[in-house]
């Protein structure tokens, strides 16, 4: 019989059957494959050759990426449960609030300690503290330092004042970069099904291949990859898929601000 501890006993209730190394590391490519290809390959193939801004089209290519990993999701979900009812995406996908492994209750307070990983993810994007990670990766790697044309900061051009279409591709952008896309498959999917493999550790290995997915933003993999632990690890501990879908989905409120003052034409 095998031997699980209570923790992987649950584990194994709600998810179903774990797992193998091969197939994490698959669907993995799978889905960081063609971010990768579209950063390095195909934006710079096309760029030139397209009626389009840089920043938009390269937005519109990570859009594509992550609208994958939704097909991809939904294909996993239909062949593992058949029937893609409530209450069975509710358990394999943990549709719920988050769980004290004391109790083996729900707890909604315990979505109190999303706050300290929030504001540990505003203060590193606001202080540059921690800048020099990504400053010395691009030194030893300055190959892969990215065109000025597809950040953000790209957008804020008079060309876009008015350009409400600019407010659809962010909304689109949203929805499959905070939940049916990176969330869903990387918290949703892959997580519950990593402690076959990984045990204890399991939410730390989900964070380090959602950190090292971003090859798109390769030069921001160091602090990409901490802030994702944490995600990882408050998803995991109280079996839930909220917390980490919260403090992702705060970073939606300063870019959705920064488009909207560049669409009215504010600071522009």
């Amino acid at each position: 019989m095998d031997n699980y501890s209570p923790q992987q006993e649950i584990t194994r209730e709600i998810s179903g059957q774990q797992y193998s190394l091969i197939k994490i590391m698959s669907l993995w490519f799978a889905v960081t494959a063609p971010m990768g290809i579209a950063r390095f390959y195909v934006f710079p193939l096309i760029s030139n050759k397209v009626s389009i801004h840089p920043g938009i089209l390269f937005w519109l290519l990570m859009i594509m990426g992550m609208m994958w990993q939704f097909v991809l999701s939904i294909l996993i979900l239909k062949k593992e449960l058949g029937s893609l009812t409530f209450e069975k995406l509710k358990k394999r996908l943990w549709l719920n609030h988050p769980i004290d492994p004391k109790t083996n209750k729900v707890n909604k307070r315990l979505y109190w300690f999303v706050i300290p990983v929030i504001l540990y993810t505003f203060f590193i994007e606001s202080s540059g503290i921690f800048d020099f990670l990504s400053d010395g990766f691009i030194k030893m790697f300055p190959s892969f330092e990215p065109p000025a044309s597809i950040l953000i900061q790209s957008l804020a051009s008079p060309e876009f004042i008015g350009a409400w279409y600019v407010v659809g591709i962010m909304l689109i952008s949203a929805l499959f970069n905070y939940l049916l896309g990176e969330e869903l498959f990387f918290r949703g999917i892959l997580l519950p099904k990593l402690n076959g493999v990984f045990g204890k550790w399991d939410w730390a290995v989900n964070g380090l291949l959602f950190g090292v997915y971003h090859v798109h933003k390769i030069e921001l993999l160091p602090l990409l990859t901490i802030g994702s632990i944490f995600m990882s690890y408050l998803n995991r501990r109280y079996r839930s898929l909220y917390p980490g879908l919260i403090i992702h989905g705060i970073e939606f409120i300063p870019i959705s601000v920064v488009v909207l003052l560049v669409v009215l034409g504010v600071n522009v």
